[in-house]
């Protein structure tokens, strides 16, 4: 995009002391957007009568609500905060599939990959002919865990549904690893220990160990407490928005 219709920030999230006969390393992660589309973000919140006081990188958001709960915790009669050696990958499967991965509260890698929830419900909504909603319906009502013989409802349906999840579910597997071989083969990367699940697909029963299986790292989907007592499927689309924040 060019540089004078675009809007950059930049956050410092690590680097590398100095060593002898060379200087220090800083590792920067840089934001750009375009100052349009930024601007048609705020013009909706400025006439509700709200004044935004930031618009965060979704990555940042997700890592901000999920991140203390994943945070280590410190060993006995240590103070403070365990250090972060080891990297989380953080998924939100929504429409699309946005992905961060981040050591602590420091995002060292994101990005946002097509393949996610509007293609697996846009997929058995033309093929049984439902409405998007009644699409994501079925699908949360289908899940992974359980035969398709013991699940209520039309039989042609719920395999339908099935079918559709388990061919999603091998599209977000390929992108989690193409995304993770990237980023391991960074200079700076650091070894990653586990995946956290959020957004509407982490609320498909049975999503979390199948994608274990196949990625081969342990896979969680916590909830914040301020979500406790919620419906999984609406806890599960609130846990992005947790991140974000807007003065009144």
């Amino acid at each position: 995009m060019p540089l004078d219709q675009a809007v950059l920030q930049h956050q410092v999230v690590g680097g590398v002391p100095a060593e002898e006969g060379a200087g220090p390393q800083v590792d920067v992660v840089v934001i750009a957007a375009r100052r349009e589309m930024v601007g048609s973000f705020l013009e909706p919140l400025r006439r509700a009568g709200l004044e935004p006081v930031g618009i965060d990188l979704s990555a940042f958001g997700m890592i901000r609500a999920l991140g203390s709960l994943t945070a280590p915790q410190p060993l006995a009669g240590a103070e403070g905060p365990a250090p972060a050696q080891e990297a989380t990958l953080y998924c939100n499967v929504g429409d699309v599939m946005n992905l961060a991965v981040a050591r602590g509260r420091s995002c060292l890698f994101t990005r946002v990959s097509g393949t996610g929830m509007e293609a697996i419900i846009g997929r058995l909504a033309s093929d049984r002919g439902l409405s998007p909603e009644q699409a994501e319906q079925w699908l949360l009502y289908v899940g992974l865990d359980a035969p398709t013989a013991q699940i209520e409802g039309d039989p042609e349906t719920v395999a339908a549904a099935r079918r559709a999840l388990e061919e999603g579910v091998a599209g977000l597997v390929d992108e989690l690893r193409l995304s993770l071989d990237y980023y391991r083969a960074l200079e700076s990367a650091v070894p990653v220990s586990g995946i956290v699940l959020c957004g509407t697909g982490s609320a498909v029963r049975g999503l979390g160990p199948v994608m274990e299986g196949q990625v081969g790292l342990p896979i969680t989907a916590p909830r914040p407490v301020a979500l406790a007592g919620l419906d999984d499927t609406l806890a599960a689309r609130l846990v992005l928005p947790l991140g974000l924040g807007l003065e009144s």
